[in-house]
């Protein structure tokens, strides 16, 4: 598959679904407002229009007295959001990265205060083993040896080089204790540092959302762009990206293309994108077969948020308009591809 070619008719079939029926505020008034206008009145006739005009008086005396509401504001611009929406991933991303060097902070804090305090550990051993031999006088334990054996004609009592040794032990304990204490105390500020980090991610991560569901939700959705689809659609491409990767070595993905499939569906509108997980028209191995399937359950937990429509994977299919309904099978279509096993499929509203 060729990933994002607007020119190509391929074989990969949609499951096609009407569009929600449902006509905005916006619509409603337009309809009201032809039935008003001159020519409408010219050939409905004088009577029409007086009954048309006595039934929008009856409905607006029979309205409650309240004051008058003000209509709703223009949403921001598509542009406006859009622009807010690449500063805000830019920072994100830039977050990410400075996080990445704060978590490899604290995990090299966190290193060094175990590696010190095994030493420690280690030295504090040696004196216990050293104090046992000098109490019981048994001699120097044999790992104590070669402090004693290049020259043991200068040795004159045993016990001295035992004290000897304890108290260069007991020094290195007190060195080794002290590392420790910076070495906790630098793991602590990482700890910090790290929870800070987390808590302004999460920070941003929510005003992000925001502008995605602004996105998602501004009633002007034009197909255009680089992959000739609406910004709805874009933005959907652009987080599964962003969230899985995008799969070039297994096909990439694919959105605009001028021919549905069997029955006109949602790519010749710039509203759908298939996301690959094998590219060679085969059943795909466990591993991509994986990868479909938290690309799919992505885009169930973001339907809402996003505005997904239905998702198609491995000949089953889920429709956000079906209510809490899981995935339904779906016909046989005789192949791979057209029953979704090598690709998932993404529609939007």
């Amino acid at each position: 598959m060729h990933p994002d070619d607007q020119s190509r008719v391929d074989e990969f079939a949609d499951f096609w679904a009407p569009d929600p029926p449902a006509a905005t505020w916006r619509e409603t008034l337009a309809d009201a407002a032809s039935a008003l206008s001159p020519s409408r009145r010219r050939r409905a006739g004088r009577a029409r229009v007086i009954a048309v005009t006595l039934s929008l008086g009856a409905a607006l005396v029979a309205l409650p007295q309240t004051p008058a509401l003000a209509l709703p504001m223009e949403p921001e611009s598509m542009e406006s959001l859009r622009e807010r929406a690449e500063t805000l991933g830019e920072e994100y991303n830039g977050e990410l990265r400075d996080m990445e060097g704060v978590i490899q902070e604290a995990e090299r804090a966190t290193e060094r205060a175990e590696e010190t305090a095994e030493e420690a550990q280690a030295s504090k051993e040696q004196v216990r083993t050293l104090a046992y031999a000098s109490y019981t006088g048994n001699g120097i334990d044999p790992s104590m040896s070669l402090f004693v054996d290049a020259d043991p004609d200068q040795v004159i009592d045993r016990a001295v080089v035992i004290d000897f040794l304890a108290s260069s032990n007991q020094d290195k304990i007190a060195e080794l204790e002290q590392a420790l204490e910076r070495d906790e105390e630098a793991q602590e500020a990482a700890q910090e540092t790290l929870e800070e980090a987390e808590a302004d991610l999460e920070a941003l991560e929510e005003r992000r959302e925001e502008v995605q569901a602004m996105i998602a939700d501004h009633p002007n959705q034009p197909m255009g762009g680089q992959y000739n689809i609406t910004p709805r659609t874009e933005q959907m491409r652009e987080l599964v990206i962003e969230e899985f990767g995008e799969g070039t070595e297994v096909g990439g993905v694919g959105c605009y293309r001028a021919v549905g499939g069997w029955v006109v569906g949602e790519h010749p509108k710039g509203r759908a994108c298939d996301f690959m997980v094998d590219g060679n028209g085969s059943m795909p191995s466990q591993e991509q077969v994986d990868r479909g399937w938290a690309i799919a359950e992505w885009a169930r937990e973001n339907a809402d948020r996003l505005g997904i429509m239905y998702v198609i994977y491995r000949q089953q299919i889920w429709d956000v308009r079906r209510g809490d309904t899981g995935w339904r099978a779906m016909a046989d279509r005789g192949s791979i591809t057209e029953n979704h096993f090598d690709h998932v499929h993404i529609s939007m509203f």
